[in-house]
């Protein structure tokens, strides 16, 4: 399986997903009394980038308002360094030739603070700081309009959104490493003050089920 670094596009699935979940998002903050802002930020990567402009030209049709796609980098999956875009097996094969290095640890790729031993690499938990950092960043540009509670959507990876709920209090880093999320789907996180963040909607998926969800809300959401 390749890094998530690679810059392949959405595939035509993907669009339909994408396009059906601006339905089940727009019932879903209106079951929470909230309103949808109109700016989403995604992963600067093609097929998250991508994800979120279907996404927005869908609820633009649903609407009638203007909704609009920033990508930032700090959105990005956790990065594999100089292994990135590399196959998981070319990754072991390539590190074990190194006689300084062990053997990869098993699930290496699951273990929250693990990061390759090569440059630029980082670990999954570094990956959902930077990630985390960005939410309340725009988070906080919301807050500072007046009104109804808002609902930012952010379109990146699981990964990332994952860990970036830990840092965020959101999800237990004993348990992350349980759940994974399915594609085009919605978690939705309250800021309830700047230390306390609580899902509020939407599902984790079971690594031994897999099937669900994805966002964060401060109304803000973290879309995958």
């Amino acid at each position: 399986m390749p890094s998530a670094h690679l810059p392949t596009p959405l595939s035509a699935r993907g669009r339909d997903q994408a396009r059906a979940a601006a339905r089940t998002i727009l019932e879903q903050v209106e079951s929470l009394g909230a309103e949808l802002d109109e700016r989403l930020e995604s992963s600067q990567l093609l097929r998250a980038h991508e994800t979120a402009t279907v996404l927005a030209s869908a609820l633009r049709e649903l609407t009638g308002r203007t909704f609009e796609v920033e990508d930032r980098m700090e959105l990005l999956e956790r990065g594999l360094g100089s292994c990135a875009n590399l196959t998981f097996g070319e990754i072991a094969a390539t590190l074990a030739r190194d006689p300084r290095l062990g053997p990869l640890p098993p699930e290496w790729r699951r273990i929250p603070d693990f990061r390759l031993p090569v440059p630029g690499a980082e670990s999954l938990l570094e990956a959902g700081a930077r990630t985390a950092a960005r939410l309340r960043a725009s988070l906080d540009e919301v807050a500072g309009d007046a009104g109804s509670d808002r609902v930012r959507l952010f379109v990146a990876h699981g990964g990332c959104l994952r860990h970036a709920a830990v840092h965020l209090g959101a999800l237990e880093v004993g348990t992350v490493s349980r759940f994974t999320m399915d594609y085009a789907q919605a978690i939705y996180l309250e800021r309830r003050s700047d230390t306390e963040w609580v899902k509020v909607a939407g599902d984790w998926v079971s690594r031994a089920a897999r099937s669900a969800p994805v966002t964060a809300d401060d109304r803000g959401t973290v879309q995958r």
